[in-house]
């Protein structure tokens, strides 16, 4: 008798392992390898002029916007001003100021999204020779509504690199395109 409920709770606890294990994993393909692409890499090099084609890379799914949005900004615009309700399970208060959130949206609903970074943590930055990194911030920057978003039709989701511009100590313009590029709309 005891073995027969040792069985069924066994049963039951792997079962509840197996579902929640499966809660994350619903990310269709074609985001996981835009995903992956977009993600910071250690010693890879950055070019200038690359495309990231979103329209046509991301086809796995309908969506007919991309709205770009730093995640600190992600609740109170989000629901608010843009009237979405978000299906994100991860409070993300205190996430970094250049982490960015690309909601993939179809007649005003989150179809699916994806949590981009754009920098490593310190100590890569300062060991390794090149950090493959793009900054999805400049699109907010250049196209967006008052800084917190931008809102950009499918049509026109293709992305080129461009070197970040830094000021030196007397405001002189440089680049590194070594530890990164800024995305535009192409």
């Amino acid at each position: 008798m005891k073995s027969s409920n040792f069985r069924q709770i066994f049963f039951l606890l792997c079962s509840l392992f197996v579902l929640s294990s499966c809660k994350g994993q619903n990310k269709p393909d074609c985001l996981l390898l835009i995903e992956e692409k977009i993600s910071p890499k250690v010693n890879e090099e950055n070019k200038i002029g690359e495309i990231i084609n979103l329209k046509d890379s991301v086809n796995c799914f309908e969506w007919d916007s991309l709205i770009v949005m730093p995640v600190i900004a992600l609740i109170e615009y989000s629901e608010k001003e843009l009237g979405l309700k978000l299906p994100l399970q991860h409070n993300h208060l205190w996430a970094h100021e250049s982490e960015t959130i690309l909601l993939f949206i179809k007649d005003n609903e989150v179809e699916h999204y994806i949590l981009q970074q754009s920098r490593v943590k310190k100590g890569a930055f300062e060991s390794d020779s090149t950090i493959k990194a793009y900054n999805f911030l400049s699109l907010i920057k250049n196209y967006g509504n008052d800084g917190y978003y931008v809102k950009i039709p499918r049509e026109k989701a293709v992305f080129i690199t461009y070197p970040m511009i830094y000021h030196d100590k007397n405001g002189k313009e440089i680049t590194n395109p070594k530890y990164g590029l800024e995305v535009r709309v192409k």
